[in-house]
């Protein structure tokens, strides 16, 4: 099965690394862990055939990161966006 969606990080997750890091480097960090979020979501997608729901928590590499919002577009695209997981 095929879903195509689009990922970011969620926008205080990202501005949370640009604060820790020099423009260039923190834009390819975002970049590189927008990247291994949406391969993780395409795993889940190949193994059980459906996209993550908000509140669902997603393990990339040695950290945990949280589905925030899932929006469906009227042109049936697919928006995710992911920030890290805080226990609460």
């Amino acid at each position: 099965m095929n879903i195509v969606f689009d990922l970011n990080l969620d926008h205080s997750f990202a501005e949370e690394i640009r604060q820790q890091h020099e423009a260039r480097e923190a834009h390819e960090l975002i970049s590189d862990l927008e990247d291994k979020i949406g391969a993780a979501i395409s795993g889940i997608v190949s193994l059980h055939g459906v996209l993550p729901a908000v509140g669902d928590r997603l393990e990339v590499e040695d950290q945990w990161v949280v589905i925030s919002v899932r929006s469906f577009g009227r042109d049936g695209s697919v928006w995710l966006a992911a920030k890290r997981f805080e226990a609460s």
